[in-house]
């Protein structure tokens, strides 16, 4: 069904986007990515705090009935409201701590340091390095609560933080665009979560097999170090033209992309022009280039593993084995993900270790995670579902090896592939 990018579908009906940004208590900013779009699924995603859709104050906006067929998944089942009141008692306040705003400040702080300390008195492996991590550091404790509107009910205060996405060259709309409104809606379903849907390597049994895939468990973890660069330049491209991942986004946040575009070309002369400009030699740009390794190793092997692991659940259909009924959304979250590690662990990954837990409730800070793990991992054995958990992070990228070496041997043999 098509609707235009002012409208937005929840449920059966089609409302007046344009109109309740206006009025919308998380402010307009968040709701920009949803126009033209089926957003059932990200409403009770991101209102963790909402057992049944708030239908009372949409009404005043709604505009027709929607002709498109009900949502892919069952959403908001039974069990998602029961495990859903747990955790509200438990974290009545859902937002971003002091430990999440003292962190924050001293990674941005060393962070603007070290480039300042780096065009005043030149560069260094070591600063490089610690540089890259950092860089890490701000795409997964600060900017990724902040885009998904978990760092405080104001929503200026996201907004603002959710800039430091820019401030390390990737978009703020362009990571809302792709992972809020994509990856965690379609979780590991092909042609929809664009983190599954490539050819570059082989993550689920859709994509056709190469000889190549036979080496991707070990070709594939030099290709993440390279993630920056298809982020800090293809990237400008999608926001000029408005589409991202093969998605166009919606005309609505036409002038977040403006933002973007200037915040892009700001971070590209700072990062790059002003120091090569300073230092033209080989030495700088070897600097760079270890930063931009370092930042791109640890973001990507954080969320290759988090996805890609043995036993974990592919989707080509949203219907159950029987083909007759709809897959539970929030059991299809935690059979996608995995949880690794414990409180220590994610203080340094940004809470993104529980992935489980924050796949269900991505609204939630993540300095929460830790008190939400044992409320999941009951309700979990409650229902029988399985509940995927490493000990350690070497054990998660152990079981990630084995999972791409398993898909890149099987060639087009389903019978091949555990799911």
């Amino acid at each position: 069904m098509f609707i235009d990018d002012t409208e937005v579908i929840l449920g059966d009906n089609v409302y007046n986007l344009k109109e309740f940004a206006k009025v919308h208590p998380g402010g307009s900013y968040i709701l920009n990515i949803f126009g033209g779009k089926n957003a059932t699924i990200h409403y009770f995603m991101i209102h963790n705090n909402h057992i049944k859709m708030r239908t009372n104050i949409l009404d005043k906006y709604k505009l027709r009935k929607s002709t498109e067929n009900d949502c892919e998944y069952l959403v908001n089942s039974d069990k998602f409201i029961e495990l859903k009141k747990r955790v509200n008692i438990a974290i009545p306040n859902p937002y971003a701590t002091y430990e999440w705003y003292i962190k924050s400040f001293i990674i941005m702080s060393v962070n603007f340091y070290l480039e300042y300390h780096n065009i005043y008195y030149g560069f260094s492996i070591y600063k490089s390095v610690l540089m890259g991590y950092l860089m890490a550091l701000v795409g997964l404790c600060i900017q990724h609560d902040a885009n998904h509107g978990a760092v405080s009910s104001k929503s200026y205060v996201n907004i603002l933080w959710g800039f430091t996405q820019d401030w390390i060259g990737g978009s703020s709309l362009l990571w809302k665009h792709h992972h809020v409104l994509l990856h965690h809606a379609y979780t590991n379903i092909y042609d929809k979560d664009p983190d599954i849907t490539t050819d570059v390597v082989r993550l689920h049994k859709s994509v056709k097999w190469y000889n190549i895939y036979k080496l991707q468990q070990i070709y594939v973890w030099p290709l993440l170090s390279l993630l920056p660069f298809n982020w800090h330049f293809k990237e400008l491209l999608d926001l000029i033209y408005m589409k991202h991942m093969n998605v166009k986004i919606s005309y609505s946040a036409r002038y977040e992309a403006y933002i973007g575009i200037i915040l892009r070309i700001i971070f590209i002369i700072r990062f790059y022009a002003i120091p090569i400009y300073i230092y033209p030699n080989i030495y700088t740009i070897l600097n760079i280039l270890t930063t931009l390794t370092i930042g791109g190793l640890y973001l990507g092997i954080n969320f290759i593993i988090s996805h890609n692991f043995e036993g974990v659940k592919k989707i080509d259909k949203l219907k159950d084995n029987n083909g007759n009924s709809k897959i539970d959304w929030v059991i299809s979250q935690i059979e996608t993900s995995s949880t690794v590690g414990g409180r220590i662990l994610g203080y340094f990954h940004g809470g993104l270790n529980y992935q489980i837990e924050h796949h269900l409730f991505p609204r939630i800070s993540h300095v929460h995670y830790y008190k939400i793990k044992p409320i999941v991992q009951e309700w979990c054995k409650e229902n029988n579902i399985k509940y995927n958990y490493y000990n350690n992070i070497y054990d998660n990228i152990m079981s990630c090896y084995k999972h791409l070496h398993n898909y890149g041997n099987c060639e087009n043999s389903k019978k091949n592939v555990i799911d």
